[in-house]
């Protein structure tokens, strides 16, 4: 039997007491964005982004692994993000690190899935979580 395949890696992170300042700032997290697919070898197709009234913002980055999306609430110091990669799942703990110092979060929630998993016969298999619980950034896993 063999083991089962994957279609990708998909990495969810949860960004708790960032500075409001940071959350709605639109330039700077696009940048953030392009920076982070610079410097750990993701591929940026394409880059769409919305700045909302009164507050928040909302990224999306395709890839040529998939996609990265960052959304904000500044008004409660949360930001939501997420990658999703047919590959490079060797780096995206370090990327995920890189996104908690850069919004200053205070604390931060990361869980990461196996996708597009299937059997040895081809049969569809649930996302099947690659982490016991979702840890903090920084802690052992």
């Amino acid at each position: 039997m063999t083991l089962p395949a994957e279609a990708g890696r998909h990495w969810i992170l949860d960004l708790h007491g960032c500075p409001a300042g940071l959350l709605d700032d639109h330039d700077a997290i696009r940048d953030r964005l392009r920076e982070v697919t610079d410097r750990f070898d993701l591929t940026l197709l394409g880059l769409q982004s919305h700045r909302f009234e009164p507050q928040g913002v909302t990224v999306v980055g395709l890839l040529a692994e998939s996609h990265f999306s960052i959304h904000t609430w500044p008004e409660t110091g949360f930001a939501a993000i997420d990658i999703f990669t047919c590959g490079h799942g060797d780096t995206l703990d370090e990327a995920c690190r890189f996104l908690v110092e850069a919004f200053r979060a205070e604390e931060s929630r990361l869980v990461r899935l196996s996708r597009g998993r299937t059997d040895a016969d081809g049969r569809p298999l649930a996302p099947e979580p690659m982490t016991a619980r979702s840890p903090v950034i920084g802690e052992d896993s």
